[in-house]
């Protein structure tokens, strides 16, 4: 099956050794973006991968378009232009120190671009599954509603759609944000996270509201039928994370369809990175679906692979099937 997706591309610089912005003299250099990071992980596994996006015309740009190549993901449609690369910094936390980041991303030529000069259906008709993220709806007006356009050609195109919600606050509110992302969901097959979308009460209120993000299974399953049956949506996939400490967290994973819930046993994962592990929790349920796997086989692929990422520096991980099961036997093994 083949993938394709639309996103930006930034670039992070770190602080090495878990120091502070103050400290820091110098800075790591990764390159990342939610739609990116899915790309590579489903090529790792062996599936046909493209990516649009827009670079700057420049050297970075070109090596940006490298980078995509080494990891096999088709960068044939990526637009290249004046101006500049978005950037994020991050500040890797320790023990009861939180991580940071800082964000400086605007006028770039991605949120720039004019997304009307692509040819949609050309693009999309090449392929099978479109991937799209809460991200890209939030940077402008013109990009959302080119999304909205876009998930309506891949449904008219027979192309299996999914959106990972992932809300940003620094790039909109959240009422905003439940507003717009519910106008894209009626196209969608697949969405990751229940938040942010509109699910209105009589009162006016959203259902969801005061729902804690750890609550019961239980206590959540009727919101995801109520997803289901507003959306027509064939899959939720969402997981949970207790912080212990901002190097140690216990994950659960979890994936409905309007017939059936499943979930996973909880698991306590040490953390090199936690940047991009979201991302490969979808790359998990993304490629399960698209190997046609049960639910359960599914949400465990996810919940593992999401487990995997957090050992692997960088915003996303590379790796084959047989590389990240055999890491998680291998760690049951030392647990045991």
């Amino acid at each position: 099956m083949s993938f394709i997706t639309f996103g930006e591309i930034l670039m992070r610089l770190s602080t090495p050794h878990h120091q502070t912005f103050e400290q820091a003299q110098a800075f790591d250099i990764h390159y990342g973006g939610a739609e990116m990071n899915v790309a590579i992980g489903l090529s790792g596994l062996g599936i046909d991968t493209a990516m649009v996006t827009a670079l700057p015309n420049n050297d970075i740009g070109d090596n940006i378009i490298q980078h995509l190549r080494r990891y096999n993901v088709n960068a044939d449609k990526v637009k290249s232009a004046s101006g500049r690369l978005g950037l994020y910094f991050t500040e890797s936390g320790y023990a009861q120190r939180a991580n940071r980041l800082i964000y400086d991303r605007q006028m770039s030529v991605f949120s720039q671009l004019n997304p009307d000069e692509y040819e949609v259906e050309s693009i999309l008709k090449a392929h099978e599954w479109f991937h799209i993220t809460g991200i890209t709806a939030a940077l402008n007006d013109a990009l959302f509603e080119f999304l909205k356009k876009a998930v309506k050609i891949a449904k008219t195109l027979g192309l299996f759609v999914s959106c990972d919600l992932n809300f940003r606050d620094a790039l909109w509110d959240f009422q905003t944000a439940r507003r717009k992302m519910s106008e894209l969901l009626y196209d969608v097959d697949l969405i990751f996270g229940y938040e942010p979308l509109s699910l209105p009460g009589e009162d006016g209120k959203d259902l969801k509201d005061g729902l804690d993000r750890m609550a019961n299974i239980e206590d959540i399953r009727p919101f995801l039928t109520k997803i289901h049956q507003t959306y027509n949506i064939n899959y939720i996939a969402f997981t949970q994370r207790k912080i212990f400490n901002h190097k140690r967290n216990r994950l659960q994973g979890f994936l409905s369809t309007p017939n059936q819930l499943e979930q996973t046993e909880t698991i306590e994962v040490d953390i090199l990175d936690r940047l991009g592990t979201g991302d490969a929790f979808s790359v998990g349920i993304i490629y399960g679906i698209m190997k046609q796997w049960d639910l359960k086989d599914t949400v465990q692929f996810g919940i593992n692979n999401m487990v995997y990422k957090h050992n692997v520096i960088g915003d996303y991980s590379y790796a084959n099937l047989e590389k990240i099961n055999t890491s998680i036997e291998s760690n049951k093994d030392i647990n045991r």
